[in-house]
């Protein structure tokens, strides 16, 4: 098996972790995780860090992303409709506008995830739920 040593960091919580990949070149998979020397792991990882990274070779996990924002139109029922920026977020804040109107800021939460785009994505979310929705109601599953 002809193999290759990739580093990248890891992708579950905002430590930033390094870890080196052995890579099967044949088949083009990952088939091993372990620890590199990163300036904040020093050569260690954690459980999520050593075995979760196999949800890479999943292929009902990697499926085709969606390139634009869909809308539901007609109802439950109703199929997902591309729609543009403009139109999916305005729907988004009247919807978040109507909802706190009618049950209170507590009725909204938002949640995070390490395996989004990164830091600064994090802190706007919670930032965006307490400033502009007026809640504490946040979670992130890098604190499981």
């Amino acid at each position: 098996m002809a193999t290759k040593q990739v580093q990248t960091t890891c992708p579950y919580c905002g430590a930033g972790c390094q870890i080196m990949f052995t890579v099967d070149t044949a088949k083009n998979k990952i088939v091993n995780a372990v620890p590199a020397n990163g300036r904040t792991n020093q050569g260690t990882l954690c459980l999520k860090g050593h075995y979760g990274w196999d949800f890479i070779n999943d292929p009902q996990i990697l499926t085709k992303r969606l390139t634009s924002p869909m809308i539901r139109k007609g109802g439950k029922k109703g199929k997902l409709v591309e729609v543009s920026w403009d139109e999916a977020i305005k729907y988004v804040a009247d919807n978040l506008t109507k909802i706190k109107k009618q049950y209170g800021p507590d009725s909204i939460m938002c949640t995070g995830s390490a395996r989004g785009p990164g830091n600064e994505a994090n802190y706007i979310m919670q930032k965006f739920t307490r400033a502009c929705i007026g809640t504490n109601n946040i979670d992130h599953c890098a604190r499981i």
